[in-house]
Formats: C-alpha cells, structure tokens, sequence
C-alpha cells in the first residue's frame, strides 16, 4: 500500500546508519590513538625518558607520515635524538626525509643547520662543509655567517687541508671587529702559518689577539705562540723580549728564567754549526 514502509527498507537504512556508526567510531579511535601516541611521547620526554619518546614519536610517524604535525615531530625527534641521546645517525636520517619531503617547512634552515652540526659530529666532514656552504645564502646576521664560517674553518683544518682552512680563518677575522670569533680564528691562523713553517706570517695573528684579548688565560697562549715562531725564525734577542713581556706564571715562578735559557742554548748550538760552504 502507498506510504507503508517496508520491512526490507527499514533494515537497509539501519545497515547504512550501522555502516556510518561504524565508521565514525573507527575515525574517531585512530585519532586518539595518534593523540595518545603523541601524548604518552610528550610526558616522557618531559620526564626526561628520551629514548621512550623517540621510540613514540617513530611509531607515529611510521603510521601518520602524511599528519599535519609530521614535519614537526620529526624534527622533534631529530632534536632530541642529536641534543639529548646524541645518536647523530639517527638524527641525520630524521632531518633528511624532512627537508626531503617538507621543504617549505617554516624552519628549514634551523634544519639545515642541525644536519651540517651532525654531520660534523660524526666526522662526514665533506658533507657538512656542504651543508654550512649551503646556509650562507640564507643567513643575513653578520656575526652569524662568521659562525658559520668558522666551523666551515675547523672542518678543513680538521681534515688537514691548512691551506683552505687559513683562508676561511681569514674570512672570519676579516667579517668585524675583535670578539671570540676573530680570538679563535687568529690563534688557529697563527697555529698553522707555524706548522706551515710561515713565521712571519703567524706573528701579527698572535699578537693581534696579544693586543685585544680580556682573558689572561688566552694572551698567555698567544704569547707562547710569539715566542716559539720567533726562535724557529732563529730571531733569538726578539725571542727573548717576547719572554721577558709575559706574566709570570704562578704555578711555574721560574719557566721565564728556563725558556730564555733554552734560547740561548739554542742559539749557542746555531753559532756552533759551520757555515754552509758555498761553490761558485
């Protein structure tokens, strides 16, 4: 009869309701559950239990990769993996599927900079030479790029390639005035001109930070460095006076009186070698 509703359609429309319920309730468990897996990540990391919160933190990821939060917990975990647990690897691996699969993220550069730093942690010091080299473009903040230019510096004097890493030692001391960038990047100028046996070019490194530095400390390195370029140029008188102007040594009273000695015994030996007989 017409407007009597049958027994068939009255089912077929509660199967449809029970369809959506389902559903709904299937939708709404898988939230609180990536909820949950962030949550019960958060408090341990609050609690101090790094390595339960990067585990979390992985799950969620390894079911959620496309979340709208994925890129930050990523990074999340990258932090806490090279900053907390100081697993480098690990981090390195976080931070290049973020930059590969979310270049527009806000930080990117942050990210960049904390590969570069864990690249240089573990020693792929190529790679993390690239990386800073990378960042430079990017950084507008003077003493900034000579941060990173000093750590580009320390990577090639790491890999023992003096030549480059003067160079970028020079950019540093060459970007502003004197402050603890130019006080490091001097005192490695003057380190290597001497292993380079390139005397005379140590010299006004060293004594540039002679001249500026505030710390008793890094002037009396300085100054040690004078005096040994100075003997090795066999410029022994000059040498001696370098001695002469240092601070005394409280916990050696006589190094002083012992370094000029070893001086002057030195330039005894000199004196003593014959003159290299010359053939015309």
């Amino acid at each position: 009869m017409p407007g009597l509703i049958h027994n068939s359609e009255v089912l077929v429309g509660w199967r449809q309701v029970g369809c959506t319920l389902l559903l709904f309730v299937a939708l709404m468990s898988g939230a609180c559950s990536r909820a949950g897996l962030i949550d019960q990540a958060q408090q341990a990391w609050d609690n101090g239990d790094f390595a339960t919160a990067v585990d979390l933190y992985e799950t969620f990821l390894r079911e959620n990769s496309r979340h709208d939060e994925a890129a930050a917990i990523r990074y999340r975990v990258a932090t806490i993996c090279s900053r907390d647990l100081r697993q480098y690897d690990r981090a390195i691996e976080h931070l290049i599927r973020l930059i590969e699969d979310h270049p527009a993220f806000p930080e990117i550069r942050d990210v960049r900079l904390r590969l570069a730093d864990c690249y240089a942690a573990v020693g792929k010091r190529d790679e993390a030479i690239t990386e800073y080299e990378s960042l430079l473009p990017l950084v507008t903040e003077e003493k900034e790029r000579r941060r990173l230019r000093l750590n580009v510096a320390e990577l090639y004097y790491e890999k023992n390639d003096l030549r480059q890493s003067v160079v970028e030692y020079q950019k540093v001391v060459a970007g502003g005035g004197y402050d603890q960038l130019t006080e490091r990047a001097s005192l490695r100028i003057g380190q290597v001109r001497y292993l380079r046996d390139e005397f005379d070019e140590a010299l006004p490194a060293y004594q540039a930070v002679i001249d500026n530095t505030a710390d008793p400390v890094i002037r009396r390195v300085a100054r040690l460095g004078k005096v040994d370029c100075l003997e090795r140029a066999l410029r022994f008188d000059q040498a001696i006076k370098a001695v002469e102007e240092m601070e005394p040594d409280p916990k050696s009273p006589d190094f002083k009186t012992r370094r000029i000695e070893e001086i002057r015994d030195k330039e005894r030996q000199r004196s003593l070698v014959p003159a290299a007989r010359i053939d015309w």
